[in-house]
Parts: C-alpha cells; structure tokens; sequence
C-alpha cells in the first residue's frame, strides 16, 4: 500500500479494513489536508472500486446509509442499495469519456427512499471511484425537512376534535383543519379556495345568531392587535350547536406578531349535561321546597278535615250539614293534591311494598287533570275491580304511568289538537297485571318503531323532549321482572301495554301505607293522654277527639314542657308531631329512652312529610305507629285505641302488684293496732 494512503484520517474500521486489505490506494495526492476535507465535507462522499466494495466513505455518507460497524469485512454497496449502482456508473463514464461532466445514476436504497448518486471522479493509479450521495443542497434539505414537519402538524391537527384556523396578517387563511371545516358543514378545499377574511366571514357569519360576533376577534387584531380571548358562539345552521372559541396572536422569536390563530370546540353536549345539572339541582330544591310548604298545608289541612268530621257526627240540620259536607270535600281534595304532588316530587330510594296499580293509576291521573282539561284531552278509565296487590316500587311505577300518560298526551295534540286517551287495567292469566295506555294520534311510524325505547332518541323539536321517557319506562319495567310493548291500533293510534307479575308479600307483616294497619278499637276505660304538638289547631283538635271518646287530654305546644309534664304526672299515652322547634320528635324520644321512661313505648307520631327521607328513616327504624297528617278522624280513634289497649295490657301486671301490696300493708297496720290495744 502506498505512503499516500498512510496519510489520510482512518474514520471508519470497516471501510479502512478495505482498503488494508489490498484493494489499492484511494488515489488523493500526498495531502493531508485534501483527506481530511473529505472526512469533513457536508456532502456525503465515499470511494468504491469498480466491483461495489466500499473502500472509505465520510462521516455524512455514513449517516446517510446507516452504516454498521462490521470488522474487517468488506462492505459492499449491494449491502445498502437494492441494485449495486457502481457498473451502471462506470459504463455511465465510459460513455461520457469526461470526469468533469460527472456522470449521475437514480440508486434505491434498500428503506425505499431515492437517491441520486454521482460520479465526481475516477481516481488516478487505483481507478476507485469518488461517489457522492447527493441529497439535494441545505436549502433543498431544510424544505424537505419542513414539508416533512408540516405534513405531520397537518396530520396532528386533523385528528384532534377541535376546530383550528390559522390566519396570516392579511386575512387570508393559512391552515384549516378538518375538524373546523366539519364544524360548519363545509368541505375542506371549499375553505382553502376563499381569497381572504371577508369571503370567509361572508360564507359562516350567517350561521350564527349573533353574526357579528363571528368576525370580531380578527377585526379586533387587525385593527390594533388583540389579545387572547375565550368566548361561545350560538350556532344554528347546520344545526344548532354551541361552540367555545380560543383566540389569539402568533408571535415570532421576536414577539411580533405573525398571525391569528382560533380553536373552536363544539361543548353542546357539555351545555346540555350542565342544563341538565341545573335542572336536577332545581328539581331537588323544589322538592325541599315543596315538602315544607306541605307541612305547612297539612296542619290547617288536618284541623278543617278534623273539626268538619267532628260536626258531620253531630247530627246537623240538613242545611248545615251539607256545607259541612261540601267543606269536607273540598278540604279532602287538596289533601289529595298535596298528597299526590308530595308523592312524586320527592326523590325517593328504591322500595318495594305492596302496591295497588289502579291507586297509581288514580293518583297519576290526578297530578294531569288539569293540564289535559285545558288541552281538551278526554280520559277514559276502566279499572278492574279484581286486580290483586303485588310488590312493587310505587314511585317508579308512577313515573311510569306518567311518562307513558305524556307521550299519549304529546301525540294527541301532534296529531289534531285534541282527543281522547284510554287507560286500562287487567288481570291476565299467569298472575300477572297489566296497564294499557293507548291514544287516537297518529301512531307510531314503521321506520323508527325499533328505536322509541332507545335513551336519547326522539322524534320531537328541540326542548320538547329529552329522547328518555321510553327508556326510562323500558328500564323500571324490566327492573319489576315485567314487559312493555307497543302496537299501532288501525285509525286509533298506538297503545303501549305493561305487564308486571303479581308478587306476594313476604312473611311479615306489611304496615299500612299511611298509619297503622286498619283495625277497631273497642270500649275500654279512660286513659290519660299527653299531646305534644306546636300547632295550635292540630293540638285542640286531638284533644276535642280524645274527650270526646271519654279520655282525659293535656296539650303541650313546647316538645321540652312535654317532657317536664312527664315528669311530673303519669300518663298512659303520648301523641307527637315529628317536626318541631327546639326538639323534634326523634329528639323527643331519645329523651324517653335516656330518663328510662316506659312511655318510649306507648308513643304516637303525627307528621306531615310523611315523604322525606329522614322522617321514613325514623318511623321505619324504630317501627313505630305512626299518623300522616292531614288524618282522618276515625283513624286517630282508632290508633288511641289499640295504644291504650296496649299500655293497659302491659300496665295491668304491676297495677296489681301495687294494689296486693297495698292491701297486705293495710293488712299489717290492721293487726299491729288490735294487736296493741288489747287488754294484757
């Protein structure tokens, strides 16, 4: 080997290992300095002999080829290019006869990618050829290297679910994502050929409802500049949707500013959730709401329906009594309102008891009198008489009925404004009931009968209907083990059928829904009676009752001089209302239970939220006989009754005691008076 080749830099083992091995000298003049430009040129340079082995290649052609070490072996260009292009490039020079007009062959590398490659030289004594890889100029590489960067931001920004668009300063758009083109209905080529800002204002600012505030963001920062800003856009073409904006400049290394960037995020379903949150929330206020105003009813309620009870039994004249009828009545109805809003307003947990379908039926039905009065929607029930009793949850089978009684209201007035509304209850075979509600609408159209059960989904204008009636009557119905189907009824409409299996009661007993199981209370001897409640009225009118039925009857309005008559005097009996000031009811009695007092077990609750949770809690808890105001008179008779029957009965045993032990001390004192007083 030459003493030329001893000068050049060796960078690279294998390709060194080549040239050691006896393939001849490189060729460069006895330079140094021309072997080390070479190693360090920016364009990727390397020498092979005329059979494609690789003899040296610099740093860049390294790179460029991901060259591995490999040892002494000798590297082969065919080990990188799927065809060896070094014969194609010799013959290529043959043919040209002229190094100075270098000869240029297309190469593929074995990843795919082209590249040129060029004859620059055949080197003089070894007749290696100098190749260079070529990869275009820097400039040339720093495009593609942008193109490259582009095409993967543009893949980026497509796939994300926020409309971009990036202006320059002059208006015109820059990028637009897919997504932002979605947004609007539009075609993203369709945005791409507008000329400038006014053009694209022209084609959406229509869209919104307030178009004006589509462009002010850009006119803002074309005018002096603008700031980063968020703001909601209505939307209602293509449909109405809600979209929130981001805003703002982009600035260069320098701070200035380069163009206007905005990101549109469609957060209709976010507002719809939101309004939904609200609307739970205005529910659940409503309800507290509504629960107190019913105790506040419920005792005025109670001392009408009470006293107008009290005079029916007092043998009035015939004028008289009938407006004492008609007072009653009157008062009884808004009992029934109270009663049926209390019922369905208050959130519920899930609970089944015994149940009556055609009560839920009544009491649904109630709640929607007025409303399909005014709309001149006529109901016709028919109720069977035989229907038995099952366990259920009365709350969900109301919501049922309901939701199903305001679909058939809906498509009533969908079809002519006014019609007529049948609701049938039915014993089937196989113990099983079942409640028809069906309408002389227009009926149920074939293409979407397989999707009215799905949540979500609803044929009605926007704010009509949240797409969830059917579903939820869907869902409760399979909770209770039933069906619920549908059937077009030929020129009557459609009629939804639910059918759910008659379960019995278990083993316990069942309480009565508003009291105390049903039972009469036979003649007894007076008791004393103690009535703690802070209503006036309420008060008086179970006293009168007690008296009337021969007891004797103290009222207290204060629950704590409740307890201090307690202690004081004896009693058989303590009737309480459970909300009161300073101590309720369930403080009330706690205060029993602590003084070791045996009236904690011969107590009598009255309330008028008979509904709210912590009230259930309590009487369910303790198991406890129990009032809900507004009462009937004969059911407070009847539960002083078996009370006091109770009190007695437990009472009895240690009457007698004290009676026998009473007597034996007479007894005693008897004898040791006779005793002293006889003569000695």
């Amino acid at each position: 080997m030459g003493p030329s080749a001893a000068k050049l830099p060796r960078t690279n083992p294998g390709f060194d290992a080549a040239e050691s091995a006896g393939q001849g000298m490189i060729g460069f003049a006895d330079d140094g300095d021309f072997a080390a430009v070479f190693d360090s040129s920016a364009e990727a340079l390397l020498v092979a002999d005329t059979q494609g082995t690789i003899l040296r290649a610099n740093r860049r052609a390294r790179e460029l080829l991901r060259y591995k070490e490999t040892g002494p072996r000798k590297v082969s260009l065919g080990e990188y290019f799927a065809t060896p292009p070094t014969a194609q490039i010799t013959e290529a020079f043959r043919h040209n006869g002229n190094a100075e007009n270098s000869a240029r062959v297309e190469a593929h590398l074995l990843s795919g990618s082209s590249v040129p490659i060029t004859l620059r030289a055949i080197l003089p004594k070894t007749r290696n050829l100098l190749l260079c890889l070529e990869e275009g100029s820097v400039v040339q590489r720093a495009e593609g290297k942008w193109r490259q960067v582009q095409s993967e931001l543009e893949s980026l920004l497509d796939s994300v679910e926020t409309g971009v668009i990036l202006y320059d300063p002059t208006g015109a758009a820059r990028f637009i994502n897919a997504r932002f083109a979605q947004l609007f209905g539009l075609d993203v080529q369709q945005l791409h050929n507008l000329e400038g800002f006014d053009d694209l204002e022209a084609l959406l600012a229509a869209r919104f409802s307030t178009p004006e505030a589509f462009a002010a963001p850009w006119r803002s920062f074309a005018a002096w500049g603008g700031d980063p800003s968020h703001d909601e856009l209505e939307m209602e073409r293509p449909s109405r949707r809600v979209l929130r904006r981001f805003s703002r400049p982009v600035l260069d290394a320098e701070g200035r500013e380069r163009g206007w960037l905005e990101l549109y995020s469609d957060i209709t379903a976010e507002r719809q959730i939101k309004a939904k949150m609200l609307q739970t929330e205005k529910m659940a206020a409503l309800g507290q709401l509504v629960s107190g105003i019913a105790h506040e009813l419920n005792n005025p309620l109670t001392a009408i329906m009470g006293y107008a009870q009290l005079l029916l039994g007092h043998g009035l004249a015939a004028p008289q009594l009938s407006d004492v009828s008609k007072m009653y009545q009157e008062a009884e109805r808004a009992r029934r309102i109270v009663k049926n809003l209390l019922f369905f307003a208050r959130e519920n947990r899930p609970e089944r008891t015994h149940v009556d379908l055609n009560e839920i039926v009544e009491r649904t039905l109630a709640l929607r009198s007025y409303e399909l009065k005014v709309e001149n929607i006529s109901v016709e029930c028919n109720l069977a008489q035989d229907l038995p009793e099952t366990m259920a949850d009365p709350h969900q089978l109301q919501q049922v009925v309901l939701n199903l009684l305001v679909n058939a209201e809906q498509a009533v007035l969908e079809g002519r404004g006014q019609g007529n509304i049948l609701i049938r209850t039915r014993r089937l075979p196989g113990d099983r009931n079942s409640i028809e509600i069906s309408d002389d609408g227009p009926g149920i159209p074939r293409e979407i009968a397989s999707r009215i059960f799905d949540p979500f989904f609803t044929t009605k204008p926007p704010g009509v209907g949240t797409g969830l009636g059917l579903s939820i009557v869907y869902g409760i119905v399979k909770q209770h083990e039933g069906e619920v189907t549908f059937e077009n009824v030929p020129g009557a409409g459609a009629r939804f059928t639910v059918e759910l299996p008659v379960i019995a009661a278990s083993s316990q007993g069942q309480k009565g829904k508003d009291g105390p199981s049903a039972g009469e209370g036979g003649a007894m001897r007076p008791g004393h009676v103690l009535v703690v409640e802070d209503e006036p009225t309420v008060a008086q009118l179970i006293v009168d009752v007690l008296r009337e039925e021969g007891h004797q009857a103290d009222a207290v309005l204060d629950s704590q001089e409740g307890l201090t008559r307690l202690s004081r005097a004896s009693y058989d009996l303590v009737i309480c209302d459970l909300r009161m000031p300073r101590l309720d009811g369930p403080a009330f009695y706690e205060a029993l239970v602590r003084s070791g007092s045996p009236l904690r077990d011969h107590i009598v609750f009255i309330t008028g939220d008979m509904l709210a949770a912590r009230t259930r809690d309590f009487l369910e808890g303790h198991s406890f006989p129990y009032l809900a105001k507004p009462f009937l008179v004969e059911e407070l008779k009847i539960a002083i009754s078996r009370m006091l029957a109770q009190s007695f009965a437990e009472n009895e045993p240690q009457r007698a005691a004290k009676a026998h032990s009473a007597s034996t001390a007479a007894t005693s004192r008897g004898s040791s008076v006779g005793s002293r007083s006889r003569p000695q």
